[in-house]
């Protein structure tokens, strides 16, 4: 049997698009199921309806301990995994890979647990001294970590191959655009009408937490791409541009297979 390594011209990176597609479309259905046997409840009465709106309750984007929340949190745990197998991999900006696991396997929580959420008691003291008002507060806090956060890992992701640089930034965006934008615009529809949850609201939740999803696949499936297999020897390794120095040369890349 040969022993013979892999030619260069034999790997193909692994097929983020579909990847992201994939994932995109099981976020699309958790969003249909919720808004269909929302909408189910609320045309039904007796228990009929309450049987319903359990159903939506496991699907529903806006709470916490469901379907949605698993998905959601699932997304990141497998992010931060990759990440930190190619932090072991020895890459170049070996620490900022490993920041983006931590910062993986925290948001798997925080989407959990709601932990960011506990931003909003010093940002509702920062916001009684600003001329605005904000229906979530944390908001406040969250952008500029956010904005950190992406200035820390700026020279990571300009280094990737292109194909993995524009998915991860455009992942990236659609995530901030639900998660800040979005949602900040929900809390105020929500502080507009006396904190009392509405269909505006409801929806629009639904489509926060469809951009986050979304944005999490494209930027974990971005991550896939770095990953080259050898369909013929079933032979997978990571991109050796991902291992390549400073100043040209190689690392030795490993085979897995």
């Amino acid at each position: 049997m040969s022993t013979s390594s892999p030619a260069p011209a034999d790997f193909r990176p692994l097929a983020q698009h579909r990847a992201a597609l994939s994932l995109i479309v099981v976020a699309v259905m958790i969003i249909v199921i919720s808004l269909v046997f929302l909408l189910a409840h609320q045309r039904t009465t007796g228990l009929l309806s309450q049987n319903l709106h359990t159903v939506f309750w496991y699907f529903d984007v806006g709470r916490e301990y469901n379907m949605a929340t698993w998905y959601n949190s699932g997304l990141w745990l497998l992010m931060g995994v990759v990440a930190a197998v190619i932090a072991c991999s020895r890459p170049v900006r070996r620490g900022a890979w490993w920041l983006v696991a931590a910062i993986a396997l925290f948001a798997s929580v925080d989407e959990y647990l709601e932990v960011h959420e506990r931003l909003d008691l010093p940002a509702d003291r920062l916001l009684e001294h600003l001329p605005f008002d904000l229906g979530f507060s944390w908001v406040l806090f969250g952008a500029p970590i956010a904005l950190v956060i992406g200035l820390l890992l700026l020279r990571l992701v300009l280094d990737l191959p292109a194909r993995v640089r524009n998915g991860l930034i455009f992942g990236a965006a659609l995530f901030l655009l639900g998660a800040i934008g979005v949602e900040s615009v929900n809390g105020m529809v929500l502080a507009g009408n006396d904190h009392i949850v509405n269909n505006a609201f409801i929806y629009g939740t639904m489509l926060e937490e469809l951009l986050e999803m979304s944005g999490v696949a494209i930027a974990f499936a971005s991550m896939l791409g770095l990953f080259q297999r050898d369909a013929h020897r079933g032979v997978l390794r990571l991109d050796p541009a991902v291992l390549s120095t400073p100043t040209g040369g190689s690392r030795p890349v490993t085979h897995v297979g």
